[in-house]
């Protein structure tokens, strides 16, 4: 278990970025809200109310039924016949038998890739800006086999962040969208870093993540 000053690195982060564009932008005070693309500035959206878990997400377990711990969480992407093709369509978290469960629904076809672990300043992927979500530690999510919702015709949930009032340790989920075919959404803990694990379930296809308290 680490201890780290995240929220000053961040805070930190975030001051330099905006003193740099307000010397390279003058005194343009425009209120053009930023676009939803994959430049849009992580977490500059307002806090939603994420979803709850449905009912089978309630009940659902581990199928590998491999023990949590801290270290890094992978798959790769399953072969078939047609490369899987995705976007994530929902955020939901709720409590799991005294865990922290976050649920990402997908879209699409195939099973995707996926990698969780712990960074200890989020950074969004393209851009390097710092993922504003609330937190003393960060799970890293990252989805591949993404597809863009234009490309695809597919919902794909607006850049932003989620806030629970029912995940007693999870102060947000951000989702700062998808770049070069991976969708980037960071999970921010209260405390520090926990075990957790992480799994597929299909019908429909979602990638789950349970955090111990």
């Amino acid at each position: 278990m680490r201890t780290r000053p995240r929220r000053l690195a961040a805070a930190a982060a975030l001051t330099a970025a905006a003193s740099l564009a307000l010397v390279g932008c003058g005194t343009d005070t425009s209120t053009d809200a930023p676009t939803t693309s994959q430049t849009t500035t992580a977490g500059s959206s307002p806090a939603a109310l994420a979803r709850t878990l449905s009912p089978e997400e309630m009940e659902a377990s581990d199928p590998s039924a491999s023990p949590a711990d801290a270290a890094p969480k992978a798959q790769q992407s399953g072969d078939s016949a047609e490369p899987a093709q995705f976007v994530v369509t929902e955020i939901r978290v709720g409590d799991y038998r005294g865990k922290d469960r976050v649920v990402f629904e997908l879209d699409g076809q195939g099973i995707p890739g996926y990698s969780v672990d712990y960074v200890d300043a989020p950074a969004q992927q393209g851009s390097g800006f710092p993922v504003e979500v609330a937190g003393d530690s960060f799970l890293q999510v990252m989805l591949r086999d993404q597809v863009l919702p234009t490309e695809s015709g597919m919902t794909e949930v607006p850049v932003g962040t989620v806030s629970t009032e029912e995940a007693i340790g999870v102060a947000g989920v951000a989702f700062t969208g998808q770049f070069e075919g991976q969708a980037q959404s960071v999970i921010g803990l209260e405390g520090t870093d926990r075990a957790f694990s992480a799994f597929l379930l299909q019908n429909p296809t979602r990638l789950v993540v349970d955090i111990d308290r």
